[in-house]
């Protein structure tokens, strides 16, 4: 057999039934998870949390660390959210960790302005310099300038710009009172990134709760630091969910989860997505986020809490025991096991802590609640993420090692059926969509019946899926389809459109149930068939938020 013929009547088959079975896994893992949320959620409604005021003897301490760096314009809004999330006053703070970093580039930055004040400016030429929303109306106010003034006036705007750090000790000063405590943090100048902030709250635990009572001799075994980014959106009611499922969990095998990770879905999106064709990856990638967000990340945790509670033969265990992914935004970490790891590791303290923790065979547990965070609208940043996400996964043998000196609850074949996992998981990353698109380009000359199974595959990985994970942010989508229903990003929070944040849940319960059909939806279409699940869930998403405030702080704020 030829090489052309073992590639057409080999591997192409193979390749095509491979991604006709991911397009239909991918289904059915995020109904399933979809599905599941919902069910939690409904078991929270039903049973409602303590009252916030007193803490009881099962109430964990909590700490929600943000890590802040450029962050000047959506501060007040984060700090407003976070500390008015609904827990005992006195088993809970907030701490927001500033940098010198940032401080450091400003003064960097600032022995350019010369150079861009000598010719027009565009609003990307000060991205980094000044806030995104900010960019346009300098730009202007610079271009629109005398000549022999345009240089001052860069320098005045500049240096009137406030930094995170004085944004955020503002915010601090003019905390309402009867909000959880805030503790606000500054990073001296050292290298590192979000894992070094986070590592300096983690030195001052004394400071942070200290004020409440707290020591770390007595409580430690108590305590979890919850870490967030500064974008996201939280329901009220998180801080709860995070206790309710260390009591479930506790109550269920007799230890505390080492992590807890709450899911995040991409919807906060404060910004609308650039033209095509910029804007069409990007809102691929949003659309891929969901998909990832629910049957990926939830669907191997749900696996992995499945596992913990049952009693599967050894070798079975093994060999479905997934690695997790954490993610940092949403994620709490239980105290000791922070403290054994030796605090959160570069350079993603997120995806590292939670293969770490997998790799020793720790209690991982998902939540219920839901948290919204923003999805990428900047190409650069998305391609930072990406190489970051490679890095932290494509060595989990440096994980390994660095926790071999801890007692791990996996055998070793159990560590190596998992590092081996991950390398498959990372192989397939890198070539399997080329792989794909030559098996998919390649599918005519193998035969019309593999041409058609290809199409079906593309077509359920793309337009058909896409169309039920997408809605129309305003309008309706063009005649021209799928393109257009692809490109449409979640509501976009803009208060300028949107008004006062009860209208602006209005927009989102009218726009924003995904995994359904694109376009305007009625009362009745949420009734409408196979999709009546996911329309339900971010139904309650949204009223949720709505009805707690989360979405009219944010468009405040903007």
């Amino acid at each position: 057999m030829s090489p052309a013929d073992l590639w057409l009547h080999g591997a192409v088959p193979v390749l095509v039934t491979a991604l006709l079975a991911r397009a239909l896994w991918a289904w059915a893992a995020t109904e399933t998870s979809a599905a599941w949320l919902l069910t939690h959620r409904r078991a929270a409604e039903s049973d409602p949390a303590p009252a916030s005021a007193q803490a009881d003897a099962e109430s964990p301490w909590l700490v929600v660390l943000l890590p802040m760096l450029r962050e000047q314009t959506i501060a007040p809004a984060a700090i407003e959210a976070f500390t008015a999330l609904d827990y005992p006053r006195d088993r809970a703070a907030v701490a927001v960790i500033t940098t010198e970093r940032e401080e450091d580039a400003r003064r960097s930055a600032r022995a350019g302005l010369p150079a861009l004040a000598q010719r027009p400016l565009l609003p990307g030429d000060l991205r980094g310099l000044f806030p995104a929303a900010r960019c346009p109306d300098v730009a202007d106010a610079v271009n629109n300038a005398a000549p022999d003034q345009r240089e001052q006036v860069l320098y005045d705007l500049y240096d009137a710009e406030p930094t995170t750090r004085h944004v955020v000790a503002e915010a601090a000063a003019d905390l309402p009172t009867g909000r959880l405590r805030l503790a606000h943090l500054h990073q001296g100048d050292v290298p590192g990134r979000k894992a070094g902030q986070l590592n300096t709250a983690l030195d001052q635990l004394d400071r942070i709760l200290g004020p409440l009572g707290w020591t770390e001799t007595d409580h430690a075994e108590h305590t979890y630091l919850v870490v967030y980014d500064a974008d996201a959106l939280p329901d009220t009611a998180t801080l709860h969910s995070f206790a309710r499922t260390a009591r479930a969990h506790r109550a269920r095998t007799g230890r505390r989860p080492a992590l807890i990770q709450q899911q995040r879905l991409p919807l906060a999106a404060r910004r609308p997505f650039p033209p095509a064709p910029t804007g069409l990856l990007l809102a691929g990638e949003w659309i891929y986020q969901l998909r990832r967000s629910l049957g990926i990340e939830l669907a191997r945790l749900r696996l992995h809490h499945w596992l913990t509670r049952t009693r599967l033969a050894g070798p079975l265990r093994t060999l479905l025991r997934p690695m997790i992914y954490a993610v940092g935004c949403g994620m709490a970490v239980h105290l000791p096991a922070l403290r054994a790891l030796d605090g959160f590791p570069e350079p993603m303290e997120d995806l590292g802590t939670g293969h770490r923790l997998s790799l020793l065979g720790a209690d991982i547990a998902p939540t219920g609640a839901l948290v919204l965070d923003e999805p990428y609208t900047d190409p650069a940043g998305l391609t930072n993420l990406h190489a970051l996400a490679f890095t932290a996964s494509a060595r989990p043998d440096r994980h390994a090692a660095a926790i071999a000196r801890l007692p791990s609850r996996l055998p070793r074949t159990g560590k190596a059926a998992l590092i081996a996992r991950e390398w498959a998981d990372e192989a397939a990353w890198l070539l399997g969509a080329p792989l794909a698109a030559a098996a998919v380009v390649s599918s005519w000359w193998s035969g019309p019946w593999w041409a058609a199974l290809a199409a079906t595959a593309v077509l359920l990985h793309g337009p058909v899926l896409a169309r039920r994970r997408a809605a129309p942010a305003a309008g309706d989508p063009s005649e021209d389809g799928v393109a257009a229903v692809v490109m449409a990003p979640p509501a976009v929070l803009d208060r300028r459109e949107t008004g006062s944040g009860r209208d602006l849940a209005g927009r989102l319960r009218d726009h924003g149930p995904l995994f359904r059909r694109s376009g305007r939806l009625s009362g009745e279409d949420l009734d409408d068939g196979g999709h009546e699940v996911l329309g339900r869930l971010f139904d309650l998403i949204y009223d949720g938020l709505d009805r707690r405030g989360g979405l009219a702080a944010a468009a405040g704020h903007e």
